[in-house]
């Protein structure tokens, strides 16, 4: 990184540069960069996060950040890591104010978030999470802990009651080690205290998302005490929601390229694309921001959005992904700018992902397609193949196999989708050579590499019945789908083609019809 100055290279800088700004009415620092345009100590907090990493700061945070500045009030966030304090210790000598890069494909902008208030680690202080969470002052939750973090059953929507940590949970409730611990904790509290409930909403990428943390909470805390499930049903405002922007893991080089435009170190600074949505379902039972005043959608059901999302956008996003680190791509940019594949997904999302969608009356779907197929273009935000690859296991049954498993029993044909499924198979593969194999960050998926070792050293791969039987060991593919002779020798057929020819030759054979 090149050398700045002695003073600009103190992290605490970026806060003595904005305490500065604050104090002259600046809107902007010196180089350019945009300020809140409001004091955070001005504002209280009313806000709990659980899951703070760099899509939450690029999301969730800059919403708050714009509804604090043009309405005030006190809805700055408490957020809270599960894991690590990595987030916590980059942010804690700035005060929790961090840089955020919008790029554009060939355009970017600066902007200091100030809607952060604090960090909590939660292995290192479980009683100071539950207490924010149990504040009288929290109004509002949400959560960001990807599809794993649910703790749901393989391929199901229902709470894992014999997963390790849910055991732990239920039988430690002072000492939760998962969301679904800190909540019901938390609930329990303010039961307790004779206080309200709030309104708690999932920003994960599941579907009715809401519904599916109700009933995962409720069935764990009826274990615990009937009397809580029943509060929680009636004071909890359990909100569905839809979330997009596309953030990339902040490399070394981003960081740098960060701080070089901004003229200050910032140990907190990340990426994103300069495009954000949200829609909350509008089942609040405590008090709540102006979110339609910043953009926000706020209607009475997402689940419309959600899966105009989870097949359009998640769903290509992933078909990209394999397809393109099978093809030797190592970010989504470069799959998307290849001739084959771009084809493939666009036909992919136009025959077979859109048929399964209900029109909605504030979106056309054609432009949505295109606008699509521009962000995963954009080489400014280089998400890598192998970060949109990692926990498929988790992110295929409601991006993939719901979708096949819809058009089966519309008797239509899914063999784009089908293909997606055997791309994801032969990534799994392509993990177990030791020579060109792709570290599979996927811990569901472990079982299964170990699955085809054993395999392959007993004979040659892929056999029919190997193929069946990893899939039933996989746990997500829905049973009505191994049932289907169609889907499983489809599969199979496309599988063998490219663990033995590699990708292009399937494209190549997808497409030859299609202008």
């Amino acid at each position: 990184m090149p050398v700045l100055s002695k003073q600009a290279s103190l992290p605490a800088k970026l806060y003595l540069q904005f305490l500065k700004s604050v104090s002259e009415k600046r809107n902007t620092l010196g180089s350019g960069v945009a300020m809140p345009g409001y004091n955070p100590a001005d504002h209280g907090c009313g806000i709990v996060h659980i899951g703070i990493g760099n899509f939450h700061r690029a999301h969730q945070a800059v919403y708050v950040d714009d509804l604090l500045r043009k309405c005030g009030g006190n809805w700055r966030i408490t957020a809270v890591s599960l894991r690590n304090p990595d987030v916590r210790d980059r942010m804690k000598s700035q005060n929790c104010l961090y840089t955020l890069c919008e790029r554009a494909s060939a355009a970017e902008s600066l902007r200091v978030v100030g809607s952060v208030a604090k960090v909590l680690v939660a292995p290192e202080s479980p009683a100071a999470v539950i207490d924010a969470l149990a504040s009288e002052s929290t109004h509002v939750v949400t959560v960001t802990v990807t599809e794993k973090g649910y703790c749901l059953k393989p391929g199901g929507r229902e709470l894992n009651l014999s997963h390790p940590d849910i055991e732990h949970d239920v039988l430690h409730p002072q000492s939760p080690k998962t969301m679904v611990g800190f909540l019901l904790a938390a609930c329990r509290l303010r039961h307790e205290r004779g206080l309200a409930g709030f309104n708690l909403l999932s920003c994960d990428n599941l579907p009715d998302n809401g519904a599916l943390l109700r009933d995962s909470l409720l069935a764990a805390a009826r274990i615990q005490d009937s009397g809580l499930a029943t509060w929680m049903a009636r004071e909890i405002g359990f909100c569905s929601t839809m979330v997009d922007c596309m953030v990339p893991a902040t490399s070394d080089g981003i960081a740098e390229s960060i701080q070089n435009a901004a003229g200050y170190r910032d140990t907190g600074c990340l990426l994103s694309e300069n495009f954000r949505q949200w829609v909350i379902e509008d089942n609040f039972i405590a008090p709540t921001p102006d979110w339609r005043s910043v953009g926000v959608s706020v209607v009475r059901d997402v689940a419309p959005y959600e899966r105009m999302k989870l097949g359009l956008l998640n769903g290509s996003h992933s078909a990209l992904a394999f397809l393109g680190a099978l093809s030797g791509y190592s970010y989504i940019y470069e799959a998307a700018a290849d001739t084959q594949i771009r084809k493939f997904v666009q036909v992919m999302m136009q025959r077979e992902l859109r048929p399964t969608l209900q029109p909605l009356p504030d979106v056309d779907l054609d432009e949505y397609c295109a606008t699509l197929l521009n962000r995963f273009s954009n080489p400014s935000v280089p998400y890598t193949c192998r970060q949109v690859a990692s926990d498929s296991s988790q992110k295929l049954p409601q991006r993939i196999l719901a979708p096949i498993a819809e058009r089966f029993e519309r008797g239509e044909p899914s063999s784009f989708l089908i293909s997606i499924v055997a791309a994801w198979v032969a990534y799994i593969f392509q993990s177990t050579s030791s020579s060109q194999g792709f570290p599979l960050q996927d811990p569901a998926a472990q079982p299964l590499v170990e699955m085809l070792k054993r395999q392959e050293s007993q004979s040659s791969f892929p056999t029919r019945d190997h193929v069946v039987a990893l899939l039933t060991h996989s746990g997500i593919v829905p049973v009505g789908l191994l049932q289907r002779e169609d889907f499983v020798v489809k599969l199979w057929d496309q599988l063998a083609r490219m663990i033995e020819s590699g990708v292009q030759p399937m494209l190549a054979e997808s497409l030859p019809d299609i202008p």
